[in-house]
């Protein structure tokens, strides 16, 4: 976790100086107040965190986002110190705060990057019979994971997009894919298809739906995010293959892709002790689909898409965010308390737990049930 910059550190304009100034003093007031009551997961001090990261990020990024989405929070701010007194601005502040954790956060954080066990066929299909059945399927809606996935790695050129790693079980079911892993001398090991846009996103109920649309508004992604909501979640756009280790790494940002401007479907590779996955991680990636598949897929005039580079930057954001406040670290915490709690203490010391997963719950209703517009209207 890491504090807000000084003023004179923070880089904003003078909208932004005069929120920061704000900001600041609700961060102390969070500080003295975690010092007083001994807190675990200190939700008031991440919600303040997160609001000025959140600002200093979309400031510094607006070739990626555009102006709108600072523009958007520098109001959503100020519109707290509208409250009648200074505790309530500090608990609206907070609040706020929390709301983008519960909400932005966890629409591209997830828990997912489950294992399977690599099977071994006695008959192997033959590449061209393996890409006709995948292509049959290609544009069908909705995807289930199971499909997505074999056009993922149909596209990929079955190796993981970010360390060139051939996917185990395709060369143990395609003798080419075997062939060019051979040839390559690459290694082989499980791949899997992480989300871009959170799978486990999906289980939210529509008010929290809402919501989060709402929120991607202001990158222009309303209309994006409705159709992932809409059950296209499991599109080519949305997700990437990746080895194992890289999945649960991605999908708890602890390692995420930094669009490089001006060079398409280009990332750095970001993340935390990047030096010690199994395999070598590149600083810099280039998505490209795999040429033979892609021929295959334009003789029967379909495209296999690449990942989409507004998310991936959207998602950049989240993690950049949620490593600096706090807020990765503090999900991370949660999961490991939950899954080592069974009852709750008698002495009150599961209090901190109880009230930090309650907060993702309950603050799904606030920011839409506190617009102007209804939450109907903002699905439609």
């Amino acid at each position: 976790m890491t504090a807000l910059p000084s003023l004179d550190e923070c880089g904003l304009d003078e909208t932004g100086l005069d929120i920061w100034k704000k900001l600041l003093e609700a961060e102390k007031t969070a500080l003295e107040d975690a010092e007083s009551s001994k807190a675990k997961y200190n939700d008031p001090v991440i919600g303040i965190r997160l609001l000025g990261f959140f600002l200093k990020d979309f400031s510094a990024h607006t070739l990626d986002f555009g102006l709108a989405p600072y523009a958007r929070l520098c109001r959503e701010i100020t519109s707290c110190f509208n409250k009648s007194d200074e505790e309530a601005i500090y608990n609206a502040l907070v609040e706020l705060g929390l709301m983008y954790r519960n909400h932005l956060l966890q629409v591209f954080r997830s828990n997912t990057g489950g294992r399977h066990t690599p099977s071994r066929h006695v008959s192997r299909p033959s590449f061209d019979v393996v890409k006709e059945k995948i292509l049959e399927e290609l544009g069908k809606a909705p995807q289930t994971k199971k499909s997505v996935r074999k056009q993922a790695l149909l596209r990929d050129g079955y190796r993981c997009a970010i360390t060139g790693v051939y996917d185990v079980q395709s060369c143990i079911d395609i003798d080419e894919i075997e062939a060019a892993a051979d040839r390559g001398g690459s290694i082989t090991l499980e791949t899997e298809v992480a989300h871009i846009f959170s799978e486990s996103a999906q289980d939210g109920d529509k008010e929290y739906a809402a919501t989060v649309l709402v929120m991607l508004e202001m990158f222009g992604l309303g209309e994006k995010a409705k159709s992932l909501y809409g059950g296209q979640v499991n599109s080519l756009h949305n997700v990437i293959t990746m080895v194992h280790d890289l999945h649960a790494a991605f999908d708890s940002f602890d390692l995420w892709l930094e669009p490089v401007a001006g060079q398409e479907n280009t990332y750095d590779v970001c993340g935390k002790l990047l030096q010690w996955f199994s395999v070598p991680i590149p600083s810099r990636i280039t998505f490209s689909v795999d040429p033979e598949a892609a021929a295959a897929a334009e003789a029967v005039n379909k495209e296999l898409m690449l990942p989409d580079r507004s998310l991936i930057a959207i998602r950049a954001a989240c993690a950049r965010v949620a490593n600096l406040s706090g807020a990765a670290e503090q999900a991370d915490q949660i999961i490991r308390d939950l899954e080592d709690t069974t009852v709750l203490a008698d002495d009150g010391s599961m209090a901190g737990l109880l009230s930090s997963r309650l907060s993702t719950l309950t603050s799904r209703f606030a920011y839409v049930h506190g617009s102007d517009v209804p939450a109907a209207q903002l699905m439609t």
